[in-house]
């Protein structure tokens, strides 16, 4: 019993309250205002008790999604994700999906401090005005997720998302296993400026120059996701380099180096390893075309980081979830003799 009003004392002195009124509501005798309770929560949590926001206290919780440019087959997946999870949430839940048509950080920037949300989760490039507009929020109060790629140098409240770094080491690896040659490698991205694709190409070289046994990286290449301008800077880059044995996309348009490597006159196929399971990337990996795809798992992306913000705003209860909050999803590899089985997962 002693122990018991310590706990409570010390949840009381964290959240700024009274005792009584941490009694009240961790007993669910009423009367403690919705923010009061969110309070009490999450000092509860800090100091490792575990407790569900009381259902009396559910006024509403408004998540905002902000994708940039739908079209793309990662981005259409990502997009999916959330409306299929939308039902499955409680009815105060709500998730708002803000669409995009580019991705300029500007933009990008004024969606999220125009939210009305109570949290945000974003996809986008570490640009110093997309720092700055998630700095801004957090300040108020408002959390951001980040998915597909992170935003360590922001105030972001969590990464829901894969490892790019250890996708990057496993194309190197892989690259290196399949390789019949010492040759070069060409590695396609949208630009550095997303860590994702950066640190996906730092992992490559990395792991090719440990299990590499001849292998070099002869450039990147910024094809801003763009087909047309991908496809353009390949065919020259293929040009230049005679010895290129490989090509690795960390990118989106995985068309583009199919394109690309049609036009070349390379006298071998080179290994070509690429990212994300789409109807496209199917039929390259059936056809031999692609030799291997890294998959980051969108859906368990968004159930991921949805389940972050109910944990944090005392909606659900998930005791592995440690503040601060840390956790990737685990990528998956796919190849000509297993795609068969996933693909129709796809086709939408």
């Amino acid at each position: 019993m002693a122990r018991k009003k310590v706990i409570l004392s010390e949840v009381a002195e964290l959240a700024g309250v009274g005792v009584a009124t941490v009694d009240r509501l961790l007993n669910e005798r009423g009367n403690v205002k919705p923010e009061t309770a969110l309070k009490i929560i999450r000092a509860a949590r800090q100091l490792g008790l575990q407790r569900i926001l009381p259902a009396t206290y559910h006024k509403g919780l408004r998540l905002e999604v902000i994708l940039a440019r739908p079209y793309l087959p990662l981005i259409k997946r990502m997009n999916q994700a959330f409306m299929q999870l939308a039902p499955s949430l409680d009815r105060s839940v709500t998730i708002q999906r803000s669409l995009l048509k580019d991705d300029k950080a500007e933009h990008i920037a004024e969606r999220i401090r125009a939210t009305t949300c109570n949290a945000v989760i974003i996809y986008a490039q570490e640009d110093p005005a997309i720092i700055g507009a998630v700095g801004a929020i957090t300040a108020a109060g408002i959390p951001v997720i980040t998915v597909i790629s992170d935003l360590p140098t922001s105030a972001r409240f969590a990464y829901a998302g894969i490892d790019h770094y250890a996708a990057g080491r496993t194309a190197g690896y892989f690259m290196a296993k399949f390789a019949r040659q010492p040759g070069r490698v060409i590695a396609l991205c949208y630009d550095l400026g997303i860590r994702g694709h950066a640190d996906r190409i730092r992992g490559l070289t990395d792991a090719m120059n440990v299990h590499g046994a001849g292998l070099k990286l002869a450039e990147r290449l910024e094809g801003r996701d763009d087909s047309e301008i991908s496809e353009r800077l390949l065919v020259d880059a293929l040009k230049r380099h005679r010895d290129i044995v490989g090509v690795y996309n960390a990118g989106a348009p995985n068309d583009a180096v199919e394109l690309a490597l049609r036009k070349s006159a390379l006298q071998q196929q080179p290994i070509f390893i690429g990212h994300e399971l789409t109807p496209q990337s199917c039929k390259m990996l059936q056809e031999g075309t692609m030799t291997l795809a890294i998959d980051q798992n969108p859906q368990q992306q968004a159930r991921l980081a949805v389940d972050i913000l109910l944990h944090h705003f005392g909606y659900a209860e998930h005791p592995e979830f440690k503040t601060p909050y840390s956790a990737t999803i685990d990528f998956t590899l796919h190849g000509p003799e297993n795609v068969g089985k996933t693909s129709d997962r796809t086709a939408s």
